[in-house]
């Protein structure tokens, strides 16, 4: 077979153009004739079908060209300018070319946080969604230990003072007990600012609370004692473990606090 007969048939079969107008014409022409005429020649009554017979035989050998021509890789060629399908949607998954399944979603495979649980922030917005009292900076305080205490008596201070006037404030102090320790009183330096010492034993401590009397006002400036006096039971006490706690309101609504321990 030589080298240039695909292309010349692939030539050939396109520009094969059929006159199409004039084959239905010849055929609408015989068909409209009498099926009668007995007086028309033999040669006439077998016109139409060797018409057909042509255009069959011309429609089979232009198949025929078409299904080689193809078989040899001469049918139509894609257009390089067409536009290529479009891509897959990133959210539509396809099945890979050997049959296994694509891999899926990491996001959705992973995961993403619980709706029941709570999230990486919840816990610290709570917290800081809670009132915090600041350390303020016109409140101060400071707790000791009365150097002249014995093995039979000790004294634990806290003094305070306020650059504004207050109308609010409760002053905690908390002993630790050990072994033997036994509370013996409790003072102030202005009993008519502070009610009584309330003590209770809380959690392996004596504790001791003062709160203003009602209507007191704690004049801005002054430094007010409160101390607490104990039998510690064998011997000086260091107060290591001690604490006091000082929560303040001025008269504008602003608070403070203020904790230490005891030198």
């Amino acid at each position: 077979m030589n080298d240039d007969l695909p292309d010349r048939l692939r030539i050939t079969a396109e520009e094969f153009e059929p006159d199409r107008d004039r084959m239905w014409t010849r055929i609408s022409d015989g068909m409209r004739e009498p099926r009668g005429a007995a007086s028309r020649p033999e040669r006439a009554r077998w016109r139409v079908p060797h018409l057909a017979f042509a255009t069959g035989a011309a429609l089979v050998l232009i198949g025929g060209v078409v299904l080689f021509g193809q078989s040899l890789g001469l049918g139509p060629q894609a257009d390089p300018d067409d536009p290529a399908p479009p891509a897959a949607d990133p959210g539509t998954q396809t099945s890979a070319p050997d049959g296994t399944e694509s891999p899926a979603d990491p996001e959705s495979s992973a995961g993403g946080p619980s709706e029941t649980g709570s999230g990486p922030g919840e816990s610290s917005s709570e917290e800081s969604d809670a009132p915090e009292t600041a350390a303020p900076d016109w409140l101060a305080a400071d707790g000791s230990i009365d150097p002249n205490n014995t093995e039979y008596w000790t004294q634990s201070v806290v003094s305070f003072t306020s650059e504004r006037p207050l109308t609010g404030l409760e002053i905690e102090l908390r002993v630790e007990e050990g072994e033997g320790l036994a509370f013996l009183d409790s003072w102030t330096t202005d009993d008519n600012l502070f009610h009584e010492a309330v003590v209770t034993s809380e959690d392996g401590y004596t504790v001791l609370r003062w709160t203003l009397k009602d209507g007191a006002v704690v004049p801005a400036g002054v430094e007010y004692t409160l101390a607490g006096q104990f039998d510690p039971d064998g011997g000086p006490r260091s107060g290591e473990g001690d604490s006091y706690t000082v929560e303040a309101e001025d008269q504008d609504g602003g608070t403070g606090a203020l904790e230490g321990g005891f030198a």
